[in-house]
């Protein structure tokens, strides 16, 4: 595809062979792409210089993340090519599908008003096992107008630069913080029931899906206190602290009543089951398994939030939170 209005900018850091099919996958549709890397110990920088990808590497003048690569990456093209009217973010971990462009174009063209678009993303290997089961159906999202997606999204060129971009103060939670800034200003987001991409998380274990969920957590608490959104924070401070507090008391308060409070977990992952088995879009099966890591997940994702809270009082560096496996 050769088109002067749409630009891709990936970010990424220590992918290894995973960058190397995002940049096969990027160079096949013959637009302006940019490649930025936040401080790669591997080969990461050579292999996008070597297919003549522009790269830039970020320095330590400021904190080193996601958002500020993305801001760094929609610079450099926008300033090497004034005449971009949308530009395609998308992760090193990703692969770009070929019709992708084509159909995002369409929908930006038809509306004036539609200000990021996004599509399906799949896990490359989601029978792997269930984390990356429960990865793939993370990136699931209702088609049609929503109220967020992930970082990995087109975005009008002239929103970016109204709404200033990716809050770069955020290490987690910069994506739907964006989206929020840009539904204020009466833009649209929408979703595609296309494919968009793939993505390969290459988690393997427990800790891994832990580490994700922490980063969650994480993400909530930036987005509460920039926007007022508390039910994600809530919902895992009374399941992961409130609950079990009550829990531990009345065992020793009044030895059988403790046992019915207990029983609100089940309960709750059965209501859980229940709302997404009306969707019909996943099997029982998974949704079962969704359910019950959703809940498991607000444990992490209340050490999440526990992190943000202590990096407030703390002088030291705020550090990535990162989950991958290499």
């Amino acid at each position: 595809m050769k088109n002067k209005k749409v630009g891709i900018v990936i970010i990424g850091r220590n992918e290894g062979e995973r960058l190397i099919l995002c940049l096969e996958s990027v160079i096949k549709a013959q637009v302006p792409s940019i490649y930025v890397d936040s401080q790669s110990i591997d080969n990461s920088v050579f292999e996008a210089e070597s297919r003549d990808i522009k790269t830039i590497v970020l320095d330590e003048s400021a904190p080193v993340n996601a958002s500020r690569a993305r801001n760094s990456g929609f610079k450099a093209l926008v300033d090497e090519y004034p005449r971009l009217e949308y530009i395609h973010f998308i992760d090193a971990d990703c692969e770009l599908d070929p019709k992708w462009l084509e159909h995002c174009l369409l929908e930006f063209e038809s509306s004036k008003f539609t200000a990021v678009v996004c599509g399906r993303l799949h896990e490359k290997y989601k029978n792997k096992n269930i984390y990356t089961r429960l990865c793939d159906m993370d990136w699931y999202i209702e088609p049609g107008e929503v109220d967020a997606c992930g970082g990995i999204a087109t975005i009008r060129c002239s929103v970016m630069i109204e709404t200033k971009g990716f809050n770069e103060q955020m290490i987690a939670g910069a994506d739907p913080e964006l989206y929020f800034r840009i539904r204020k200003k009466n833009y649209k987001i929408i979703c595609l029931p296309v494919d968009m991409g793939t993505h390969d998380s290459n988690m393997q274990y427990f800790s891994e899906y832990w580490k994700r969920s922490v980063k969650t957590g994480y993400a909530y608490m930036s987005k509460m206190i920039l926007n007022g959104s508390k039910k994600p924070v809530i919902s895992a401070v009374v399941w992961a602290f409130c609950l079990p507090i009550c829990i531990f008391l009345m065992s020793y308060a009044f030895s059988n009543l403790f046992m019915i409070m207990f029983l609100l977990y089940p309960v709750q992952v059965l209501k859980i089951y229940k709302n997404m088995s009306i969707k019909k879009v996943h099997s029982k099966y998974n949704n079962l398994l969704y359910a019950t890591f959703c809940l498991l997940g607000k444990f992490a994702e209340f050490f999440g939030i526990s992190k943000y809270i202590f990096n407030l009082f703390s002088t030291s560096k705020q550090q990535l939170i990162e989950y991958k496996g290499k």
